[in-house]
């Protein structure tokens, strides 16, 4: 496949694509970190969640983390997720569920930039988070779009279900 180097293009063979080849499109990602930053926004509340596009079949999201944001642990709701470390370093965790619904950890990875990485439900749970003193951004593409999804509540010991938001959607 041949190198991606703009966002568009990137959009384009996302559209023209299923989901056996996103993870050579991910290889393929060479874009600038400036080419992110129309879509870029931050919170010093929050990491946020940047809409790209969306179709019926994906969605692709720019994640911005401010340094010590992160998930708390969560599902895909049944659907296939990429991501790829555009810029900084982001620790992800992986969980199963303990007989009592607790999430325990089973795998601990430091993620690289330019690096592509996968998750679903079947692989477990996740999170993910900027462990760095420095922003960091992730793109992210949901096959198909995510909805809502099941998250850990830390306070009530307990998941809830939360519907998902974007922060900009289209780079507004």
């Amino acid at each position: 496949m041949k190198r991606i180097h703009t966002i568009n293009q990137l959009v384009c063979q996302l559209k023209q694509s299923n989901k056996n080849d996103i993870k050579s499109i991910i290889d393929s990602i060479h874009i600038p970190v400036l080419e992110f930053e129309k879509y870029a926004t931050w919170n010093t509340e929050h990491y946020t969640r940047n809409c790209i596009t969306r179709t019926t079949n994906f969605e692709l999201l720019l994640l911005c983390w401010q340094a010590g944001q992160e998930t708390p642990v969560h599902c895909h709701n049944d659907q296939d997720c990429w991501f790829f470390l555009i810029d900084g370093s982001i620790i992800e965790r992986q969980y199963k569920r303990s007989e009592n619904g607790i999430p325990i950890i089973t795998v601990t990875e430091t993620m690289q930039e330019s690096g592509s990485y996968y998750i679903n439900d079947e692989i477990g749970l996740h999170s993910l988070h900027n462990s760095n003193k420095k922003r960091a951004m992730s793109l992210h593409i949901y096959v198909n779009p995510i909805e809502e999804c099941s998250y850990y509540s830390k306070q009530l010991k307990k998941f809830r279900t939360k519907k998902l938001e974007y922060d900009t959607y289209l780079g507004v």
